[in-house]
C-alpha cells in the first residue's frame, strides 16, 4: 500500500493557504458593500433621502399643469411585444407622446407600431432610421430625438422630457405624472426600475428581483447623496428639455455615445459633468401594476410602493449571462478609458465598485470550490487518522479569522438581500433571495468569463470591434379587467 501522507499533507496545506488568499480577496471585495450598507442606514435613520425629494400626493401629482412628454422606445425585432406595450402604456398621460424608432430592414416592428398609431393616432409615431439594423441602442435613441425635434418644429410644440422605456416595459400609471411635476427643476430624474414578481422555482429571473430591488432602493439612495450621479437605467429615466439640449451641444449634436454598449451608463456622468441636477425618486402610491403569484396577468396591487418600471429580465441561464457580459464589457471596459476614475473618493469608490464585477463572479466561484475542498476534508478527516492530522492545517488562528469575518460578511449580504427583496415582493420572495445569491454568482462567473474573452481575445487580439448584444424581450399579457 502506498503511503499517501506526505500528498495529504501538500493537498490540505495547499487548500489552507489558497483558503486564505481567496478569504482575503472576498474580503477585500466586500469592503465597499459594507460601506455602502453603513451609509444607506444612516441616511435613512437620519431621513436625508426623504427631506431632499418630499413626497408627492397622487393628489398633488394628478391636478398639477401638464407639460409635453416624449417617450423615447428603440425596438430592434420588437413585433412579438411593442404593440402590446403601446398598448398598456399609452393610456395613462393625455400629453405623453410615444416615440418608437424603428429600422428599415424590421418591417414586422413597423407594422405592430403602425397597428398601435393607427388605434392611438396622436400619442403614438413611429420613427425609421436610415440606417438598416442592428446598430445600437444609443444610434437608435439618437435618431428618435431628432425625429422629436423634427416633430417639434412641425406641431409647434415643446416637449420638456424625454423618457427612456424599452419595449417590455410596463409603466407605472402616475409616471408620466411624476416627471411632469418634477421635470422643471431637475434635469435628469430616474425612478426605480423593478422585476415583475416571478414564480419561487424560476432562480434565474428571480435573481433580477433580488438585485433590482437592493440597487433600487439602497445603492441609487447612497449614490445620490455621496455622489450627485445616478447612473441612468436606460428605462423609467426621464431628461428635462435642457439637458437634451445641452448634451446635443457638448456631443456635437448627438445625447448618446453610439459607440457605448452602455450608453445609459455613460450619459450619467456628463449629466454631472454639465452641471446639471440628477435625482433618484422613490415616491410612493397607493397603487401599482405587479404579476400575482406567477400567474402572468398583469393586475393591480393596492400597496403603498414607489411608483416604479416593472418589466421581465431573462429567465434563462444563458440569456442572463450574456446580458451580463454586456453590462460589464460597457461598465467596466469601455467607461473605463472614457470616463476614468473620477475626482472625488466618493466617486473613486463607485467606480471601482461597479467595475469589480468582471472578476466578482470568479472570486464566489473560487470560495466555493474551497468551501467545499474543506467539506471533503471534514469528512476524510472523520474517517482517517492521517487526514485528521493534515486537516490542523486548516484550523490556523489566521484561517480562522479569516474565515469568520467572511461569515459575517456573508451574514450581512444575505441579510441586506432579504430586507429589500422582501420589501418589494414579500417575505416568500425574500426568503428565497437566500438560495438566489448562489445562482448570482454562477451567473456573473459566466458573465465574467465571456467578457474577458470577447475583450482580450476577439477585441484587442482579433481586432473585432465590440457589438451590441441584444436580449430578447417579453411582456406579461394584461388581465381582462385589470387596466
Amino acid at each position: 500500500m502506498h503511503d499517501f501522507t506526505d500528498a495529504i499533507n501538500s493537498y490540505v496545506g495547499a487548500i489552507a493557504i489558497l483558503f486564505t488568499i481567496t478569504g482575503i480577496v472576498v474580503i477585500i471585495y466586500s469592503l465597499d458593500d459594507v460601506f455602502v450598507d453603513i451609509c444607506f442606514w444612516v441616511i435613512k435613520l437620519t431621513g436625508r433621502h426623504k427631506r431632499a425629494h418630499p413626497q408627492l400626493s397622487e393628489e398633488e401629482l394628478l391636478t398639477a399643469p401638464q407639460h409635453y412628454l416624449a417617450v423615447l422606445v428603440p425596438a430592434w425585432l420588437e413585433a412579438e411585444v411593442i404593440f402590446r406595450m403601446l398598448d398598456v402604456n399609452v393610456i395613462h398621460a393625455q400629453k405623453t407622446i410615444f416615440f418608437v424608432g424603428a429600422y428599415p430592414n424590421d418591417p414586422a416592428t413597423q407594422d405592430e407600431v403602425r397597428r398601435a398609431a393607427a388605434k392611438y393616432p396622436d400619442r403614438v409615431q413611429l420613427v425609421i432610421g436610415e440606417r438598416s439594423g442592428p446598430t445600437t441602442k444609443a444610434d437608435c435613441l439618437n435618431t428618435i430625438i431628432n425625429a422629436v425635434d423634427l416633430f417639434e418644429t412641425q406641431n409647434d410644440i415643446e416637449f420638456a422630457g424625454y423618457i427612456l422605456h424599452d419595449s417590455e416595459d410596463v409603466m407605472h400609471p402616475l409616471e408620466s405624472n411624476l416627471f411632469n411635476f418634477l421635470i422643471s427643476e431637475i434635469d435628469f430624474i430616474q425612478i426605480p426600475v423593478y422585476s415583475f414578481s416571478r414564480g419561487l422555482q424560476e432562480f434565474v429571473a428571480g435573481v433580477y428581483m433580488d438585485e433590482f430591488a437592493e440597487f433600487h432602493k439602497k445603492d441609487l439612495v447612497v449614490r445620490e447623496q455621496l455622489t450627485g450621479i445616478i447612473p441612468c437605467a436606460g428605462v423609467a429615466a426621464c431628461f428635462s428639455r435642457r439637458a437634451i439640449k445641452a448634451l446635443q451641444q457638448a456631443r456635437e449634436g448627438e445625447v448618446f455615445d453610439a459607440t457605448a454598449l452602455t450608453e445609459d451608463y455613460d450619459v450619467a456622468f456628463h449629466i454631472k459633468k454639465l452641471a446639471l441636477r440628477a435625482a433618484f425618486i422613490a415616491n410612493k402610491a397607493p397603487y401599482t401594476i405587479d404579476v400575482l403569484n406567477g400567474s402572468g396577468a398583469l393586475q393591480r396591487v393596492e400597496r403603498r410602493i414607489a411608483i416604479a418600471t416593472r418589466e421581465n429580465f431573462p429567465s434563462t441561464y444563458e440569456a442572463a449571462y450574456r446580458q451580463r457580459a454586456r453590462w460589464i464589457l460597457g461598465i467596466a471596459f469601455q467607461a473605463t478609458s472614457k470616463l476614468g476614475w473620477g475626482r472625488t473618493l466618493s466617486e473613486k469608490i463607485f467606480f471601482l465598485r461597479d467595475r469589480k464585477g468582471i472578476l466578482s463572479g470568479i472570486v464566489a466561484i473560487v470560495a466555493y470550490f474551497l468551501t467545499m475542498n474543506a467539506v471533503l476534508i471534514a469528512f476524510m478527516a472523520s474517517r482517517s487518522e492521517n487526514w485528521r492530522i493534515a486537516s490542523y492545517a486548516l484550523l490556523s488562528p489566521k484561517l480562522q479569522l479569516v474565515f469568520f469575518i467572511n461569515v459575517m460578511l456573508v451574514i450581512n449580504r444575505l441579510v441586506h438581500r432579504i430586507i429589500f427583496t422582501t420589501d418589494v415582493y414579500g417575505l416568500f420572495q425574500g426568503l428565497m433571495a437566500g438560495p438566489r445569491i448562489i445562482v448570482s454568482n454562477f451567473v456573473n462567473f459566466s458573465a465574467g468569463l465571456r467578457a474577458l474573452y470577447i475583450f482580450i481575445w476577439r477585441h484587442k487580439v482579433l481586432k473585432e470591434p465590440l457589438s451590441w448584444d441584444k436580449t430578447a424581450h417579453t411582456i406579461p399579457m394584461p388581465g381582462r379587467s385589470d387596466l
